[in-house]
């Protein structure tokens, strides 16, 4: 599993995530890996960062079907090449509901079987054909959501969802401190969540002289030790429970 993070800011968007990948091997197998992965084709009109949640398995077979298939069939029905609202309703919608379908229920209709979970949830990011930078949640069950302010999934998302809380109280804030704050809500869950581990992935998504750009966090923003100061974040909110429960 995984902890995905996306948040929209005052010059962009920001897609951070944690390197720990499970892998179907029989049994579930971890490995370290970068799990953004930057989307080209030459029937997008901009590239696309996605994040993915789940069996990293069936994040290779959407990523598969997508570019081998799905973006060439959608960019010949609208005559034209796809921004990010495009490919959020005419592939991944449709992607995502087939995967769904086959290795869920068909499969277990097959076999006689109660229906498997099926783990995999995307936030993608990119820009419209008028250069609005956009985030998008994609459901397990195929729906895509616009992403308003901030937004998690994986196994860690409560955990995450409870550090950008109170870490995203800055007024419009730009991708750069974003960057940096999402660093530090990785690896607060890290803390807390066995499954995720490692680096801390972070893409920031901006506009360059009408050129997206998709870019790693910059090395000067990364804050120093962001595990050991969240750490002690933690140790902050159990000294404050224990005042809660001791008898006075």
């Amino acid at each position: 599993m995984t902890v995905g993070i996306g948040i929209k800011c005052s010059d962009g968007v920001v897609i951070a995530c944690d390197s720990l990948a499970t892998y179907s091997r029989g049994v579930p197998v971890l490995r370290y890996t970068n799990k953004v992965d930057i989307l080209k084709h030459d029937k997008l009109e901009n590239d696309i960062a996605v994040i993915s949640a789940g069996m990293t398995t069936y994040f290779d077979k959407f990523r598969d079907r997508a570019c081998r298939h799905a973006i060439n069939e959608a960019a010949k029905r609208s005559r034209n090449k796809l921004d990010i609202v495009d490919f959020c309703e005419d592939v991944c919608e449709p992607i995502m509901t087939a995967l769904l379908k086959e290795y869920a229920i068909d499969r277990a209709k097959f076999l006689g079987a109660p229906i498997v979970d099926f783990s995999l949830s995307l936030i993608i990011a990119g820009a419209t054909h008028d250069r609005e930078l956009r985030a998008y949640f994609i459901h397990t069950n195929g729906v895509s959501e616009p992403l308003e302010q901030y937004g998690t999934i994986g196994s860690g998302a409560a955990y995450a969802e409870l550090f950008l809380r109170f870490l995203l109280i800055e007024p419009n804030i730009n991708v750069l401190r974003a960057g940096e704050l999402a660093t530090y809500a990785i690896k607060g869950v890290e803390l807390m969540d066995p499954n995720v581990g490692g680096e801390a992935n972070v893409k920031t998504v901006t506009f360059n002289k009408n050129k997206l750009i998709i870019d790693d966090l910059p090395e000067s923003n990364k804050p120093k030790d962001p595990m050991g100061r969240m750490e002690g974040v933690l140790q902050n909110i159990s000294k404050g429970i224990e005042e809660l429960v001791s008898k006075e």
